[in-house]
């Protein structure tokens, strides 16, 4: 069976958090939404778009019009009408329109692989934000309280300590 090799990044956020899975070839962006959305660990209740370029064309997304014209439907458009061999490798990921999260997508390889499988997680570094954390910023501040760093940027580290649970900016377990 053929798959798609691909990393996610997360963009404005150093050291960046990243993820590589693999994605069956016929796969679509919605599937690739989820995939991400997944191995995030975000819950899929926000909007997304794909774009060529960082706020250029739309590539795949919802289709919905009530912002303007609607995006061509990510669970219709295959992956492999973007991805090849002779076309781009790189795509980028907007999600949540409000805490603005964007994502370098990086087509790697194809490979082919005994096994069947949908999508299967292969690696990956720190943990992504949590979600609604209010952007970058709230991003930084979740960071700040959760590693002891001082901040004059935090109201009441101890609400926000309790909010994050056991998250941690450096945890990636893949096994979870």
């Amino acid at each position: 069976m053929q798959y798609y090799r691909i990393e996610v990044r997360l963009l404005d956020v150093q050291p960046a958090p990243w993820r590589r899975f693999l994605l069956k070839k016929s796969a679509t962006f919605e599937n690739l939404h989820t995939a991400i959305q997944d191995a995030c660990g975000w819950g899929n209740c926000h909007l997304y778009a794909f774009h060529e370029a960082l706020d250029g064309p739309v590539i795949a997304g919802i289709p919905d019009d009530t912002y303007g014209r609607p995006d061509p439907n990510a669970e219709k458009v295959k992956l492999a009408s973007f991805f090849s061999e002779s076309g781009p490798s790189r795509c980028f990921y907007q999600y949540d329109f409000g805490d603005n999260w964007w994502h370098a997508i990086r087509w790697i390889e194809t490979v082919s692989v005994p096994e069947r499988f949908v999508r299967r997680l292969e690696t990956g570094a720190r943990a992504f934000p949590p979600e609604d954390c209010g952007g970058i910023t709230g991003y930084e501040n979740c960071v700040a309280v959760a590693t002891d760093k001082p901040s004059d940027e935090v109201e009441d580290p101890e609400e926000l300590r309790e909010w994050l649970g056991d998250w941690h900016p450096e945890r990636f377990d893949l096994a979870a």
